[in-house]
């Protein structure tokens, strides 16, 4: 579902990376979803799939039972042989898998390397665990701009998890940069980020913030 992830991260408006990593961690595609275990959720974030086409797969399989070959497929509508061959890649059968099951289990990148000055801009609705894995790769810089970095102390609070990645990659020896929006009229938004700016700052992060009378 387009949006999704964006919309469950409080806020967060857009991420622009500076980074560069080993060419190796841009490779592609790792690892692989079982298509007997999969959810819903977990089918639409595949290329080529999407909502429409998970749900139909996961309602498939409650209705015929287990998948016995990926080519069973193209009984499904909407899937044909050419989608089926650009599906493939990102399924499997195997039961022996202990990733199987993960939602982690598949790290979606394009083929990219990266060098000073490329600007990735991440895609939407599964975004996050790509960002958060490009964090933990990168060798050398991190520049991220956030209009609301809004952290609670809840588990799995994903903005949150962001700044312990730019923290942890701090650590290693990475140069971060962060740029936060500081709002003329939004004083609930500027706690947000001062807040963090000072967090982040503390590991030794330079954060910078906007001005008001520019448009970002």
């Amino acid at each position: 579902m387009k949006n999704t992830v964006i919309r469950k991260i409080c806020g967060l408006l857009f991420i622009f990376l500076l980074l560069a990593i080993r060419p190796e961690s841009a490779s592609g595609l790792t690892g692989r979803i079982n298509i007997n275990t999969a959810s819903v959720q977990q089918l639409q974030e595949l290329p080529y799939i999407g909502e429409k086409r998970a749900q139909a797969i996961v309602a498939y399989r409650q209705s015929h039972g287990p998948f016995h070959s990926l080519d069973q497929l193209v009984d499904i509508a909407d899937i044909g042989e050419k989608s089926l061959e650009a599906i493939k890649p990102y399924l499997t059968l195997d039961t022996g898998s202990p990733r199987e099951n993960s939602r982690n289990a598949v790290t979606f990148h394009k083929k990219i390397t990266t060098g000073p000055g490329d600007i990735i801009v991440l895609p939407d609705g599964r975004y996050f665990n790509t960002l958060v894995d490009y964090l933990k790769t990168a060798e050398h810089s991190i520049d991220m701009a956030m209009f609301l970095f809004k952290t609670t102390a809840s588990p799995g609070n994903k903005p949150a998890l962001v700044v312990q990645e730019l923290i942890a990659a701090r650590k290693k020896g990475v140069d971060v940069r962060v740029l936060l929006e500081n709002s003329g009229y939004d004083e609930s938004l500027n706690k947000e980020n001062e807040s963090v700016a000072r967090k982040l700052r503390k590991n030794n992060i330079r954060v910078f913030f906007d001005s008001p009378d520019t448009t970002t």
